[in-house]
């Protein structure tokens, strides 16, 4: 079984009354993602923009961040 075919049968055991308000939830999370998609040529523009961002000193080192967000979150 394929990932739609599982998703169509676990959203075919919704009870009626529910699938409205799934499918509002669900066209207001895709219509609000901030995550458009993206060209490989995008990618590598943004890309090359954290990069310069990193060398001109502006970035974090990945560690330290990490460090930052584990005492934020007691992880």
């Amino acid at each position: 079984m394929s990932t739609l075919e599982s998703n169509i049968a676990l959203l075919s055991t919704i009870p009626e009354e529910f699938q409205g308000t799934i499918h509002t939830y669900l066209v207001n999370l895709c219509a609000d993602n901030p995550f458009k998609p993206m060209s490989a040529n995008e990618i590598l523009e943004e890309l090359a923009e954290s990069r310069a961002c990193y060398e001109r000193g502006e970035g974090k080192d990945f560690f330290a961040a990490i460090d930052e967000i584990r005492n934020e979150y007691g992880i």
